[in-house]
């Protein structure tokens, strides 16, 4: 294992680190271990605390309850399909029996 000396440390940087230690239930030492660790990993993705929630969690909480009533939900179908009556671009009905995908070009 290595090892590793900080020199001139400013002493409110160690003050504020033997408190995040104590929070942490961690001694000094091991704070600044996991730290130094969680600094240097490699990343794969954003790190996250246990109690932090990802954006895909955040929306869904967010919108849960914002769903459409069916009458709701029959209006903006209604909208949509004016509005593709009036484009030339038509929004496609991946559903529909006659869809074909289109080969992609990459």
């Amino acid at each position: 294992m290595a090892q590793l000396t900080v020199r001139k440390l400013d002493d409110d940087a160690k003050q504020r680190l033997e408190t995040r230690a104590a929070r942490n239930g961690r001694s000094l030492e091991a704070e600044a271990r996991a730290i130094l660790e969680e600094a240097a990993a490699v990343e794969t993705g954003p790190i996250l605390r246990n109690d932090e929630k990802g954006f895909g969690d955040l929306m869904y909480e967010r919108f849960k309850d914002s769903g459409l009533t069916e009458e709701e939900f029959h209006r903006f179908n209604a909208g949509i399909a004016e509005i593709n009556s009036r484009s030339d671009m038509r929004i496609p009905d991946f559903e529909a029996e006659d869809f074909e995908e289109t080969p992609s070009s990459t």
